[in-house]
């Protein structure tokens, strides 16, 4: 796992999700980097990237990433080393980049969130709060994981294409 920045919230929860879950699905499955971070930038991650491979090339059989820049920064790393396709490989957030690699089979798939949702379903909410009434803690905007075999499907293009 490569995570995204110490103190990002999101991506704290996102690198805890998935370590809780694959220790609960798959406790078999042993995890050999959780503890180095991408950075700000698609450099800083392909930088960081390429040292994890590096270091861990020959062993590594998964990969997973937490946003953007991060998914990225390993997306070339593996480009320019020849395994981009040859390691599964999951991210998160979508970008012409990343949506490419995934239709030419260099990634497994993204998961992507509905910003039009979650700025909507944001602004209701505040003005349900300013107006006295009471809201959820937790509100979901949705998610879904975008892969080769839905990568045009209708409902995908609604998510990336709000």
């Amino acid at each position: 796992m490569l995570r995204y920045q110490e103190g990002s919230a999101s991506t704290q929860e996102r690198e805890a999700g998935f370590l809780e879950q694959l220790r609960a699905t798959a406790p078999g499955i042993e995890i050999i980097s959780s503890d180095q971070y991408a950075g700000p930038t698609r450099e800083t991650a392909k930088r960081t990237s390429e040292n994890l491979l590096n270091r861990y090339g020959a062993d590594l059989q998964g990969i997973f990433t937490v946003n953007e820049s991060s998914t990225i920064g390993m997306l070339l790393a593996l480009q320019d080393i020849g395994r981009a396709g040859k390691v599964r490989f999951l991210g998160f957030d979508a970008s012409p980049l990343l949506l490419e690699a995934v239709r030419a089979g260099q990634l497994d798939g993204v998961v992507v969130q509905n910003p039009l949702r979650m700025g909507y379903l944001g602004v209701m909410t505040m003005v349900e709060h300013l107006r006295g009434k009471p809201v959820e803690r937790r509100i979901d905007t949705g998610v879904m994981l975008v892969t080769t075999e839905n990568l045009d499907s209708a409902a995908t293009q609604q998510f990336l294409n709000p």
